[in-house]
């Protein structure tokens, strides 16, 4: 895990880094990789956004919130779109119990609404305390993490796909 947040951290921006190591990113789950892209978003922030002393605790319990908020969130969703699964697939629609699947489809637009209006508070509420320079570069910064995280979580996936192939192409 150490190499991967040293990959993480080089003083290069996101965009120009190298390609993780397939074999490291291999041997972690997806909450895990999750946790550690939150823990480089804690640790480059000041840095990043230039900011002060003053900004910066109330900054990290700002976006610690943010944070919580997206996961809760996430998790949430996910379950109530492996439930929308189970009730809409083949062996749901033999029950033919539309009442269900319409209330879990009202919970859903539900969660949505009510996930967007706390992101929308969350971001506010660390909007509040940065200047808009600082904004932007928190934008921004955000994104790249999310891509260089989408990144990695892609070359796990083949990393593990080709570890598969490999593992067949042994026992053969």
């Amino acid at each position: 895990m150490l190499a991967l947040v040293a990959v993480l951290a080089p003083a290069r921006p996101l965009h120009a880094q190298p390609p993780a190591p397939a074999a490291e990113a291999a041997d972690l789950r997806p909450a895990e990789i999750q946790k550690l892209f939150d823990a480089y978003l804690v640790m480059e922030a000041q840095q990043t956004l230039g900011l002060n002393d003053q900004q910066y605790p109330t900054f990290l319990t700002r976006l610690r919130a943010l944070q919580d908020v997206r996961r809760r969130h996430l998790a949430a969703r996910g379950a109530l779109l492996a439930e929308l699964a189970r009730l809409s697939g083949p062996r749901g629609a033999a029950g033919g119990d539309d009442g269900a699947l319409k209330e879990r489809l009202a919970a859903f637009q539900e969660l949505e609404s009510r996930g967007a209006a706390e992101l929308r508070k969350s971001y506010q509420d660390l909007d509040a305390l940065l200047e808009p320079r600082q904004q932007a570069r928190f934008r921004v910064f955000e994104d790249q993490i999310e891509r260089r995280k989408l990144e990695l979580m892609l070359r796990a996936r083949q990393a593990v796909r080709q570890q598969r192939l490999q593992r067949r192409q042994q026992q053969r």
